[in-house]
């Protein structure tokens, strides 16, 4: 078979299965994730579009809550995907927003590039490291 780009790596492809109850529109995520386009989503088999729901702050956000038994099937895309989550200040993620702390470990890998917004504390003990042929812009 063909590819463009990179060959793909071997691994799994996880899903999780979800319950709808007519109501909630929010549902944690059992695996990491990237972005809507990483998450497959099929309401009773059929898959739904990219528009119907957002994926942010390890959750799944629909944008109409699935109906009261439906079964959600969400098949994460490439195996674990290791992010660092952006947060949202509304439902779709237009509006991104940053902690002011880092509080973890983080590395901005060669060929990928990060950015951050407003004044920053790196917590004591805590290391950010940019790679070679990485950038990092805080604005």
């Amino acid at each position: 078979m063909s590819y463009l780009g990179n060959l793909p790596a071997s691994g799994t492809i996880t899903n999780q299965y979800i319950t709808g109850d007519g109501s909630t529109t929010t549902y944690a995520l059992n695996h990491e994730y990237g972005n809507e386009a990483s998450v497959l989503v099929f309401l009773s088999g059929v898959k739904q579009k990219a528009d119907s729901y957002a994926v942010t702050n390890g959750n799944i956000v629909f944008s109409t809550a699935p109906l009261n038994t439906v079964q959600v099937e969400l098949i994460f895309l490439g195996g674990a995907v290791k992010t660092t989550p952006y947060l949202s200040a509304d439902t779709y993620g237009i509006i991104r927003i940053n902690s002011n702390i880092i509080s973890a470990d983080a590395e901005i890998t060669a060929g990928y590039n990060a950015s951050s917004a407003g004044a920053l504390t790196v917590a004591t003990g805590v290391t950010v490291t940019v790679a070679t042929g990485a950038e990092w812009t805080i604005f």
